[in-house]
């Protein structure tokens, strides 16, 4: 990587070399990272070497999340209940199975 490049992963661990990513960040060279993803989830460790980076910025497989998307996704879940409950069923993937 060269210097002041930044790398996010937030896709899969797998995507980048187990210690190639710890090697590049031990080298001095100025960069940044931001992951989301680990080799094993969760991290527990505290002691986990990226955590205790200042050019390292670890979210907890969480990074997608954004309070709007989670409340329209929510929003929905929670309406379609209640509307089964009321008799009139919203969104059926299947409404066979409703008979």
């Amino acid at each position: 990587m060269k210097e002041n490049a930044v790398l996010i992963n937030t896709a899969r661990a797998e995507l980048i070399e187990k210690d190639g990513l710890l090697k590049v960040l031990k080298s001095g060279k100025n960069i940044f990272v931001g992951v989301d993803v680990y080799d094993n989830e969760p991290v527990y460790d505290a002691n986990y070497e990226l955590l205790k980076m200042n050019n390292v910025i670890c979210t907890p497989h969480l990074g997608y999340v954004e309070k709007n998307g989670y409340e329209i996704y929510f929003g929905k879940a929670f309406e379609n209940v209640v509307n089964y409950i009321n008799g009139n069923p919203t969104n059926i993937a299947n409404p066979d199975t409703l008979n």
